[in-house]
């Protein structure tokens, strides 16, 4: 038993405590607070680099397993952070004199703990443990600028939605150990044959059904766009991104064997309604945070159709795809926040003649959506290229792909109505566009990381490569 599988945890975990001790003595300031969160980060990529590959064994009596696939998630998910924390920086939300940037910064780092934690959970009470400490952290990162009313509705319909998610996950787990006698993954994923079927199909269905919620999978997602209109948009692309690889992370080593379970056929009707759902309804939206909430739960039937195909190449596409979603997306909502904060404004018309107001931002932008609807030659492309081919090999599921492309043909319309925006509709406004070192060294990272992914895409491909030999 070694603590140093657990070292990105307990570095996040000691620097988050540290911020809110220190926050309950004396307001901390901005620059130590990100600077702080942000060095507990960087180390926390340099543990997960220097963990041995023998570290995939289970370990802590079997309940944590740190193989390469959840390293992978867990430097992704850092990476992700880090951009949350840049997108804070100068956001016009957080400017207030009162604002505690030290308790703000201590519970991203909790929640991000315990992402991590998730990721490699090895059992389905850690698997709670960890689900929990996200959702707390980020009911309350959600509602944190209080005076905001949105902020506050938004944060109560997060908790109740996250409160009723995770009764029926706990419902799903007992029915397990129930039958089972055990909640480790390694045991359940070699079912036994005496086990009744009825109620192990209850259970999974209860199971699913938690983390459909979590993931904002169809029809689970109601929460999904009101809390991503509500919370402050660093948290709203934290919300996007970081639990969305942290809960596939989770159903890659839990379900890697749903065939043999016959969830198969019920998870390719899960993404096909997710993707469908989601693209037709951001058809009609304005706000671009309810926008990219409907496009995320989208991108979310897209992923789920790679983990639906299953397999080495199906896995494997999975985290192609999410780690492509994370340039992509975190520059879109990086453009969110300099359109924001430039025009109050976080509807469509803050975009119109953005282009010559500021051209490198307006391509930035049509880059980011581009991206998103997958095109060539950007990172999305080399995504959903890696899903579709997933499913293409697997026997019948033809019409999940068609239904994908189906898909990527209708979002393109609600993603350039953007472009068109930006390029054809006369400006509101002739005063120049300027924007925090910060937010532009984001977006400029976010767009060079989108275009170079793209168009280069074998460090990528090799990498997703180690984590599924």
């Amino acid at each position: 038993m070694s603590f140093a599988f657990l070292l990105p945890e307990i570095i996040l975990t000691a620097a988050a405590l540290t911020l809110l001790l220190l926050e309950s003595f004396r307001p901390v300031r901005r620059g130590l607070a990100l600077g702080i969160s942000a060095l507990a980060l960087l180390a926390g990529i340099l543990s997960v680099a220097g963990v041995s590959s023998a570290s995939g064994d289970p370990t802590f009596h079997g309940m944590i397993s740190v193989g390469p696939e959840a390293r992978f998630l867990m430097v992704l998910l850092m990476l992700g952070v880090l951009a949350v924390l840049a997108l804070s920086l100068h956001f016009n939300g957080f400017q207030e004199s009162d604002f505690s940037w030290g308790t703000f910064s201590g519970l991203l780092l909790l929640s991000t703990a315990g992402l991590l934690l998730l990721t490699c959970a090895a059992d389905l009470l850690l698997v709670l443990i960890a689900l929990e400490t996200v959702s707390v952290t980020s009911f309350i990162l959600v509602g944190f600028l209080r005076k905001d009313r949105r902020a506050s509705e938004a944060a109560i319909k997060y908790f109740l939605v996250g409160a009723f998610s995770t009764g029926l996950l706990i419902y799903g787990i007992s029915i397990v150990y129930g039958l089972a006698g055990t909640t480790n993954l390694q045991r359940l994923l070699r079912p036994d044959p005496a086990w009744p079927a009825l109620p192990l199909a209850g259970a999974l269905f209860f199971i699913l059904v938690g983390f459909g919620f979590k993931l904002a999978l169809v029809p689970f997602h109601m929460w999904a766009p009101d809390v991503y209109e509500g919370a402050p948009t660093p948290i709203t692309a934290f919300l996007s991104i970081a639990p969305k690889a942290a809960g596939f992370g989770v159903m890659l080593h839990a379900l890697p064997n749903h065939g043999a379970l016959r969830l198969t056929p019920f998870l390719a009707v899960l993404s096909a309604l997710t993707m469908s759902v989601g693209n037709l309804a951001a058809l009609r939206q304005q706000n671009l945070k309810r926008l990219l909430a409907y496009s995320s739960i989208a991108q979310m039937g897209y992923v789920l159709m790679g983990f639906v195909a299953g397999g080495t190449t199906g896995f494997r596409s999975v985290l192609i795809y999410l780690a492509a979603y994370l340039f992509m997306n975190l520059g879109a909502f990086a453009c969110v926040i300099a359109v924001g904060a430039d025009a109050k404004t976080e509807t469509l018309d803050g975009f119109k003649g953005l282009a010559g107001r500021s051209l490198p931002l307006a391509l930035a932008t049509t880059v980011f959506m581009l991206s998103l609807t997958g095109i060539p030659p950007f990172v999305g492309f080399i995504g959903k290229f890696s899903l579709f081919g997933a499913v293409l090999q697997s026997p019948g599921l033809v019409w999940l792909a068609v239904a994908a492309a189906v898909n990527s043909v209708v979002s393109f319309a609600y993603y350039f109505s953007l472009v068109r925006a930006m390029f054809f509709s006369p400006p509101d406004r002739s005063a120049r566009m300027e924007m925090s070192p910060a937010l532009a060294g984001c977006l400029g990272l976010a767009a060079l990381g989108t275009v170079l992914a793209g168009v280069f895409p074998e460090t990528l491909l090799q990498l997703v490569q180690r984590a599924f030999p």
